[in-house]
């Protein structure tokens, strides 16, 4: 049986993991939890060999599913990795893996600790202070508000009409793959309108987000910020 309390019963778990060792019991928050249960809650976790692999399956593992236990702070929001690329997602595990084996043993594991404040951090580190801002349990339409510095729009009525013009053509430098200016355009009216999105429109969202955190031309990033402003919902 084994405390979850310090970085170094941290790294002994992620080691016992790796190791295969069944039947173990840890103690998390002043509460006993068997590990293979915990583990039964983390896709994939099992299955860890290194660090690196125990980050990302922790990383991923669904919001709904909880451990209870402190292992839950290293959970990312699922929307969030949603308007990550990929390998920028990894490149932020591989960080924080390399973060916590680093860290000493006797260092107490932080109450406060949040991974999708440190995947902000990282952001604003790896690419030039862009980030996506407002990690929240919301829909992708606000995050894109967020980002882009939108106001809010209140719940409206089917007599609504949104007035201005998207400039798709700021949106297509971007270089987003298949992008699609009269989908893009159908996207934002339902975002400035306060209307529910669905799986398509959060996926124009998410490839435009990406590209907009990805990109080195501020000029352009403030063109589309203004371009964005000037669409009101009237």
């Amino acid at each position: 049986m084994a405390n979850l309390e310090t970085y170094g019963d941290l790294k002994k778990l992620i080691n016992g993991i790796s190791k295969q060792q069944k039947g173990e019991k840890i103690i998390s928050k002043g509460k006993e939890f068997a590990l293979d249960q915990i583990l039964g809650l983390i896709p994939g976790a099992s299955n860890a060999k290194t660090a690196f692999d125990f980050i990302k399956t922790a990383v991923s593992k669904p919001d709904a599913k909880k451990t209870n236990t402190w292992l839950d702070k290293l959970d990312v929001d699922d929307e969030m990795s949603q308007i990550v690329d990929d390998t920028v997602e990894n490149g932020f595990m591989q960080a924080m893996a390399k973060a916590i084996e680093s860290e000493p043993d006797t260092k107490p594991l932080e109450d406060d600790f949040n991974m999708n404040a440190k995947m902000v951090d990282y952001l604003k580190k790896t690419y030039d202070g862009r980030t996506v801002s407002g990690i929240k349990e919301n829909d992708m339409k606000e995050r894109f508000k967020q980002l882009a510095g939108i106001k809010e729009v209140a719940p409206t009525t089917n007599s609504t009409q949104v007035q201005g013009q998207i400039k798709t053509e700021l949106f297509k430098k971007l270089g987003v793959a298949d992008f699609d200016p009269a989908k893009f355009s159908t996207t934002i009216n339902l975002v400035k309108q306060g209307k529910t999105l669905n799986t398509a429109a959060n996926k124009v969202l998410s490839d435009v987000m990406v590209a907009m955190i990805k990109t080195n031309d501020d000029a352009l990033l403030n063109q589309i910020f203004s371009n964005l402003k000037q669409i009101e919902a009237k």
